[in-house]
């Protein structure tokens, strides 16, 4: 079909939203390696600030992994969804929002160790 290949001009693009760098990057270290063993290579973009990411998105994430502390965690991911319906979202966060999780069809929803 058609639609196979456009799927294949997809870059696949994963965004990593958090407030904290380092945070980010051992995100992002870790999604690599997991990605490299299942030799895929996605285009994987550390985003700090929120505002910067709503406005600079022209490649839709296929999966966004949010690692935003409280309710900015949540505001975001409420965002991400109205934005992106059929992005995959992981989200990680210190306060417990599998109900709003489920609610919102999140792909992945763990609390920090």
């Amino acid at each position: 079909g058609v639609h196979q290949m456009e799927e294949e001009d997809v870059v696949y693009c994963i965004a990593i939203l958090t407030d904290q760098e380092q945070e980010g990057q051992n995100c992002a270290e870790y999604i690599r390696n997991y990605c490299t063993e299942k030799k895929v290579f996605p285009l994987i973009e550390t985003i700090e600030s929120g505002t910067v990411f709503w406005a600079d998105t022209k490649t839709v994430p296929a999966v966004v992994f949010l690692a935003l502390p409280g309710v900015s965690g949540l505001n975001a991911a409420e965002h991400l969804r109205s934005l992106y319906p059929k992005c995959g979202i992981i989200w990680c966060s210190d306060l417990d929002f599998s109900l709003h999780a489920f609610r919102m069809r999140i792909e992945y929803f763990f609390m920090k160790p």
